[in-house]
């Protein structure tokens, strides 16, 4: 049986010459109609979008699209994903889309594609983390992310319209460079008193230092 490892392709970004394939299997792929401009954006805007295409010959057999947001232009659920005390600068990457040909799925392109793409962003250290949605249906797809790495964060009700009916899904995220999910109440609680303590502290000692400098110039004021 083929293997990744033993299939001959090569890994390239999308470029302008692939918009008709990546249509044809989109429509294929995945229920969302998306407009020309993206797949123009997608084969060209590099800065924005971090691309990777398995190839045979001229053949796209596998593919993942992923985004890099700002993190000043997010959104407030996107920014809910990340501790606020690393939001300036940081950049969170979106898996937009992921697919592979049906004759050449279950032989491990899709996750030397996804790999690759992780050891990429590895290299930006403002990328804080990689996230993703899934249908909560698709056992096989949160599986194979889980094996990756990922960690649910989120279910959402009705996230996806599919064929006029409402499908949930979960949200799904792997932290890199740091990154770290927002505290939960009980530790924006600890976080809180912490601060409170070491106010405190710092309050006693400034007293304390204060007092026993006026009790030093007190008696250098007597004895002389």
């Amino acid at each position: 049986m083929l293997s990744a490892a033993t299939l001959e392709y090569k890994l390239r970004p999308l470029i302008p010459d692939d918009v008709k394939q990546l249509k044809v299997l989109h429509s294929q792929w995945f229920p969302v109609e998306y407009p020309n401009s993206w797949y123009d954006d997608i084969t060209s805007d590099t800065e924005r979008y971090m691309t990777l295409a398995a190839v045979q010959d001229d053949t796209i057999i596998g593919l993942v699209v992923t985004e890099l947001r700002q993190s000043k232009s997010c959104s407030p659920d996107e920014i809910a994903l990340l501790d606020r005390a690393q939001l300036r600068d940081s950049i969170l990457t979106y898996i937009m889309t992921l697919g592979v040909r049906p004759q050449f799925r279950r032989m491990g392109i899709a996750t030397v594609l996804v790999k690759e793409i992780l050891s990429r962003l590895k290299t930006l250290p403002e990328v804080k983390g990689v996230y993703l949605h899934v249908l909560a249906s698709n056992k096989h797809a949160i599986k194979f992310y889980e094996s990756l790495g990922f960690g649910c964060c989120e279910f959402i009700p009705h996230y996806y319209s599919i064929m006029g009916h409402f499908q949930n899904a979960y949200c799904y995220m792997l932290y890199m460079h740091d990154g770290q999910p927002p505290p939960s109440p009980m530790q924006v609680i600890i976080r809180s008193l912490r601060s409170v303590f070491s106010y405190l502290y710092t309050f006693w000692i400034y007293v304390y230092m204060a007092t026993k400098s006026k009790i030093r110039q007190h008696r250098t004021i007597s004895t002389g």
